[in-house]
């Protein structure tokens, strides 16, 4: 099993922070559940969840280019 890295972790903790504050704000006594406010609450959750582990993922991605292109040795002719 791999390890997680330090965006994952920032990610799964601002997630689970996300979702218990919109279940607080979704669970206040004068609104009534439906279907549909429970899927708004769930798109609510995942887009914003969604783009930041992609920003992530992103940042990453080119962090790892640079340390892959500052590795290579330069040659002269």
């Amino acid at each position: 099993m791999t390890t997680i890295n330090g965006w994952q972790r920032l990610w799964l903790l601002a997630s689970i922070v996300w979702a218990v504050v919109l279940l607080a704000l979704a669970g206040m006594p004068d609104r009534g559940w439906t279907m549909q406010s429970a899927l708004f609450v769930v798109r609510l959750w995942i887009m914003p969840v969604a783009v930041v582990y992609a920003f992530g993922l992103g940042l990453t991605w080119v962090m790892r280019g640079f340390r892959v292109e500052a590795k290579q040795p330069t040659t002269t002719l």
